[in-house]
């Protein structure tokens, strides 16, 4: 498992939600992104819709085959 803790410095556009979620979808891991109030799968739209904000601290979670590229791929997108 991998674990990194970030805080999102980009305004995340439905267009860019959609991107992560696409993205996520690559992977064989199981990723997740952790808030404050908030566990969701980085996989499901309609779960990063509901949660991501601009300027929130998170904490992203993988888990698998190829945790390593998810989390460096994930800490591009969110940054």
């Amino acid at each position: 498992m991998r674990v990194k803790d970030m805080k999102i410095t980009q305004f995340l556009t439905v267009e860019k939600l959609i991107k992560i979620a696409e993205t996520a979808n690559k992977f064989e891991s199981d990723i997740h992104i952790v808030g404050k109030n908030f566990k969701v799968d980085a996989k499901s739209l309609m779960g990063l819709l509901a949660t991501l904000r601009h300027e929130t601290d998170v904490t992203i979670m993988t888990k698998g085959e190829d945790e390593e590229e998810a989390i460096k791929e994930f800490s591009k997108l969110l940054l």
